[in-house]
């Protein structure tokens, strides 16, 4: 790989980069966080300057008490706003909302606090909403907003929680307050044209965005791309509970078409050009394939624990949030089918369980069955000893841009039992040895219930497998990430 020749040289040292964040704002992380973390390590790595472009702003000072104060101690209250919603944004955002004492005697009082409560929520919405359009107007959709550097974050009060540690990678934020409202509200069509980014005034060369956004950008210079957009996936026009509305959504696309852009795998490609009466390209260089999200440090690191959250029995392995797409009832019900779920073996659901109708299904499927252990979130040690520890990952997914989990678990030559989804063939062809992947038609349960009765005949001896394990990822993610690496520097060169 050209790139690599001379290991001193970092190819990508002359670039200033601006990165969109928005996954990452979210309170639960998920493939697109992952794929964001690993784009920016990479980009650290390779040598350009990354700034996280977000949302986010300082909050608790008002424009007099900053014009009373120093700009650096001004700066630093900023950014510890910023890195504070970063790690906790649902919390954060909680005490920005003002505290009202609901301690009250009387029902009748009680509940017209908390219509008057409704109606002033509502009407704060509407009138972010009009603020929004103002400030949009008199900008005239061009935004700036303000660059703060994260000088020395190894000292940092933030440094050393596990959900920010991509952000020892990044050289600062570049802070555009409501700039992905602005971005939903084009993507609606309800604003004349998309917000555009001034990277100009801050000497940035590149805007890249982890997912389709209603985006545009000022350029240094004009004969030069100055946005790459990655795209996912076409999900919401083809899942009808997606939450993503469809005509939002393809706005989106449409408009992350008209710049640069890549796509995480070739099915996800072929099938959006083709929602969007496209011509696909042939050209594998606008696909960059995601490196797994397990880390050989983690896998080492747990690998001398020998149990978590009680986990005694052999088990099976779901990893993902708990959506309908995932098709996670189809697996309950093939499990309580099989043999495995009679003998001592155990269905761990590792992934988010939202508070919606599906998750009470999903729950009531699981009730009073002991074998099978809704162990909703779990942080990325947790993660990594589960993928490090199962006799099986399994994955009946109905649809998938890519499948990450998937990658994690083959990586590891881990045995893997999923849905045959064009994604999943992809996958399958990526790592070095595939025998391990299993993949089965969602039609035929009876092939699904036969690959788990075979479980019961692995005879593993688990110290053994674990290291097994560790070595074929360290080989495996090692050819992962120069090809993913050498994808990056020729899409931004």
């Amino acid at each position: 790989m050209a790139y690599l020749n001379n290991s001193r040289k970092k190819p990508l040292s002359h670039l200033r980069v601006a990165f969109t964040a928005i996954d990452l704002e979210q309170a639960e992380h998920r493939g697109i966080a992952y794929l964001s973390k690993s784009l920016i390590s990479s980009l650290s790595d390779l040598g350009a300057e990354v700034y996280l472009l977000t949302g986010f702003y300082g909050r608790r000072l008002n424009p007099l008490m900053k014009f009373s104060m120093s700009k650096q101690s001004v700066r630093e209250v900023d950014c510890a706003d910023i890195l504070d919603q970063f790690c906790d944004p649902v919390e954060s955002l909680k005490r920005t909302k003002k505290k009202i004492d609901n301690d009250l005697e009387e029902d009748l009082m009680t509940k017209l606090v908390n219509k008057l409560i409704k109606f002033k929520n509502q009407s704060l919405m509407i009138n972010h909403i009009l603020l929004s359009f103002i400030r949009f107007y008199i900008r005239r959709g061009n935004f700036s907003g303000k660059l703060i550097s994260l000088t020395n974050f190894q000292n940092s009060p933030y440094f050393g929680q596990q959900r920010v540690d991509y952000l020892s990678k990044i050289a600062g934020f570049l802070s555009i307050r409501d700039i992905y409202n602005f971005s939903t509200l084009r993507s609606k069509r309800l604003l004349p044209k998309a917000p555009c980014i001034d990277l100009k005034n801050f000497k940035i060369d590149l805007l890249i965005t982890s997912c389709p956004l209603s985006i545009d950008v000022l350029r240094k210079n004009k004969k030069r791309n100055s946005c790459i957009q990655l795209i996912m996936d076409f999900i919401p026009l083809s899942f009808s509970k997606h939450p993503d509305h469809p005509f939002d959504f393809y706005n989106r696309l449409q408009d992350a078409m008209q710049t640069k852009n890549c796509f995480i795998s070739k099915a996800s490609r072929d099938k959006i050009c083709s929602l969007l009466d496209k011509q696909s390209s042939n050209n594998d260089k606008n696909v960059i394939y995601p490196i797994p999200s397990l880390s050989i440090e983690k896998l080492k690191l747990v690998s001398k624990v020998k149990n978590i959250r009680g986990l005694n029995n052999k088990f099976i392995l779901f990893n993902s949030s708990v959506v309908p797409r995932k098709n996670l009832h189809f697996l309950i019900n093939i499990f309580k089918s099989s043999e495995i779920s009679n003998r001592d073996f155990d269905l761990c659901i590792a992934g988010k369980l939202h508070d919606d109708q599906y998750n009470e299904d999903i729950k009531k499927m699981c009730k009073g069955n002991s074998r099978i252990k809704l162990l909703d979130y779990v942080d990325e040690t947790e993660k990594t000893w589960l993928f490090l520890n199962a006799l099986a990952f399994i994955s009946p997914s109905c649809v998938e841009g890519f499948g990450i989990p998937v990658l994690d678990a083959a990586s590891l030559g881990l045995r893997v039992i999923a849905s045959d989804i064009p994604s999943h063939r992809e996958i399958s062809q990526l790592v070095n040895d595939n025998k391990s992947i299993r993949l089965l038609e969602l039609s035929n349960i009876d092939n699904w219930i036969y690959e788990l009765n075979q479980l019961s005949n692995l005879d593993l001896c688990m110290e053994d497998e674990i290291n097994c394990r560790i070595t074929n990822f360290n080989s495996c993610y090692s050819i992962l990430k120069d090809r993913f690496e050498q994808t990056i520097v020729d899409l931004v060169t």
